[in-house]
Order: structure tokens, then sequence, then C-alpha cells
């Protein structure tokens, strides 16, 4: 049986141009890239050559580019490293309830350990944070604001332009995750007015333990950890060259296709929403058209949700619940919870999410399937073909 990957905001396939970028450093004449032999020169050079691609992609500095093991890492040093670097202005910060665990997490951490006080702010129905919300929010002693840039589970895109103003109104820095939006939205440094931007090589088609944080020139950060003053003593520790390569590589290929591929999701994603909405008993989370363009989150009303992932993935389709980042768990999201999207419907939630990949013909396949899926688990839950068909006539009325 044929599987089908729909699974992308939570790691992409490595793409294979990314992969013959990497595969010649793959050999032992390839040393540590703070080694003065000619070894740790090459991985030197490789280094220095993925940051100036990097950064010409994203209009920035070289210097402003800081290679993390990932984008957990990218998030808690902003976060954590602004705070620690500004708190003699202030020890007020400011994120969103519907932030990815990575920022949450580090908030939470500066509340417990080093006394920072920290407002969330409150989400729509849609998933959309109001910019006069966070207008109101600021105080004299407001030092840091993140806000991600597009939510991993639901593909809303936030009005980071509005955000990034009222920042800079108020001389304020602000982090943006941005980890959902490579690849898929252009990344607008100077239009958003961003202080720091968190990237993850794994989420457009670059290998795993790759990730980066944008800093922008003069802005102080705190290192999180001790141990070397590589990266310009802003994050110690040997560089992963390979993946640092294979990340540049892909973010390259990736600015490039990103309108014409976009255009190119979006469609399918549009075409399989309207097959699945004829299902009836089903509804779309997140902003219908202010949202990521290969991300749809559907729940499915009466259906349980660990149920629904297992019959699916028996079913060769490869999805998720929304983060991946809880250790194969399927527990209630606290994106849909700050939505206000109700229990009953928040219990059976499926993200779908797609990459370069997944191909236009597919879509018909995939639909069936999961149509089937749905047949079957809600047969298995009591609804009868009566109530079905009801349910079905209702939705195409």
């Amino acid at each position: 049986m044929q599987r089908f990957y729909l699974d992308d905001n939570a790691t992409t396939p490595l793409d294979p141009r990314v992969r013959a970028a990497m595969e010649p450093l793959l050999g032992g004449n390839l040393g540590n890239a703070s080694s003065l032999h000619a070894e740790g020169r090459r991985a030197r050079g490789e280094i220095d050559a993925a940051r100036d691609k990097i950064a010409s992609c994203l209009k920035a500095k070289p210097s402003e580019i800081i290679f993390t093991s990932g984008g957990t890492e990218s998030c808690n040093l902003a976060v954590q490293g602004l705070a620690y670097a500004n708190e003699g202005r202030g020890k007020h910060l400011i994120t969103a309830k519907t932030e990815h665990h990575a920022v949450l997490h580090a908030f939470q951490a500066l509340e417990e350990r080093k006394h920072f006080e920290v407002t969330y702010l409150d989400v729509d129905a849609d998933g959309l944070m109001d910019p006069d919300d966070l207008a109101r929010a600021i105080r004299p002693d407001t030092i840091l604001v993140s806000i991600m840039s597009a939510n991993n589970e639901t593909g809303v895109c936030q009005p980071m332009r509005e955000i990034g103003a009222i920042c800079a109104q108020h001389k304020i820095l602000l982090h943006t995750d941005a980890i959902q939006s490579a690849g898929k939205e252009a990344l607008d440094l100077e239009g958003w007015q961003v202080s720091a931007l968190s990237l993850a090589a794994h989420k457009f088609h670059g290998p795993l333990g790759a990730g980066l944080l944008w800093l922008k020139g003069g802005v102080p950060i705190t290192r999180l950890m001790e141990g070397g003053s590589h990266e310009n003593e802003r994050r110690p520790g040997t560089e992963n060259t390979v993946a640092i390569a294979g990340m540049a590589e892909a973010f390259g290929f990736y600015n490039q296709v990103e309108p014409t591929e976009s255009e190119r999701q979006k469609y399918w994603m549009e075409k399989l929403w309207q097959e699945l909405s004829s299902l009836g008993g089903v509804r779309r989370n997140g902003h219908p058209t202010q949202r990521l363009p290969n991300t749809l989150n559907v729940s499915f009303l009466g259906l349980h949700g660990e149920d629904l992932l297992i019959a699916l993935d028996l079913a060769g389709l490869a999805v998720s619940s929304g983060s991946a980042c809880l250790v194969g768990s399927v527990q209630p999201s606290h994106v849909l919870a700050a939505m206000g999207v109700p229990s009953e419907w928040a219990s059976a939630t499926v993200r779908f999410s797609i990459g370069l990949h997944i191909h236009d013909n597919d879509l018909e396949e995939v639909s069936r399937r999961i149509k089937q899926v749905v047949y079957h688990q809600r047969g298995l839950r009591g609804w009868t073909p009566a109530l079905q068909e009801s349910v079905y006539q209702e939705a195409l009325a």
C-alpha cells in the first residue's frame, strides 16, 4: 500500500538535492571548525559559506546569524537570552497563549526561576491576536515581546507588520518564532521590525539537528551555555558543519520556489477541505485565509483523537493531532483551547500539512482514504448509516 506523508509541520523529508550537497562533507577529511589545520579550515569555510548564503536570503548580515541545534534551542536562546541581557530596563514580558511550547516553557521558566512577569495574550476564535491587545498590555517596564509568525498547529499567520510597528514605537525587542513560516511565506525582517527570528532546518526539507537565531546587529543577548567562544561567544559548542551546510542549501532553494509552491499547496489544501467538508460533522480550525498554504487543521465530531490517528496511519496516511513535541502522546491542544474550540470538537482533531513531495494527483486517493476511515470510525462509535447519511446531506445543503 502506498503511504502518503501529510505531517510536514512536524518534520519534512530531506530533499535529495540537500542530501547531495551534504554527502561530500561526510568523508574523513572534514575537521573541527575551530582547528587551524587544513581539515579544520575546510569546515570553517563551509560554515562561513552557509552563513553568507542564509544571510543573503534573509537580507541580513552574516554576523547576525547564530547557528543552533534546532528551533527549540533558538527560541530558548532568544527568549531567555534577551530577557537576561535586558532585565536592567525591566522585567515584564509579553507573548501569546498559542505559542509553541519552546517559547511558552521558556517564558514560564523565567517566571518561576528569575521572577519575571509575563502577560499571555488571548487570541480570537480564528486564532488571531489583536494588535490593540498588545498595545494595551505594554508597560514602562516591558522589555520583550515574542509572537510566532505562523502557528504550527493551525497555520494561522499573525499580523507581524502591525505587531512590529507597535514594538518599534515603544522601543521594545520583538522575537518571532518563524519556524513554520520558512519556505511557506516570505520572511520580512525589515517589514516585521523584529529584533530576533528563529528557524529550524528540518521544517523546510533540510536536515535535523540544525537551526539558527537571527539577531539584529547591536542587540545584546546573554548566552545560555558555557564552554567555548563559538558563534561570536553567543552559543558555545562545536558546530554541526554538515547539517549547517545542508540547512543553507535547503534555505536557498526553498527561498526561490516558495511563491509558486505556496500557490500549489494552497490549491491542494482547499480542494482537500472541500472534499472533507462534504462528510458533515467537520470543522476547520483557524482563519480560513490568513494562514499558511500547506496547513489544514480539521476536527471530526463524535470521534476519538488517538483512535482516529491510528486508523489513518493504518490506512497509509501519516498525520498528527498538532504539535509533534509531546513525545508521541495525544493531549488536548492548548492552541485550540485558547481559540475557544469546544472539547467535543477539539478531542478529535487532525492536522494535515504538506510539502514539495506531495503530488497533485495524490489528492483523490488521500481524500478517499480519509473519508473511508471517518465513516468506519463513526460506525464503530455508534453512528448508524442513516445518521451518517443525514449528516452528509446536511453538509451538502
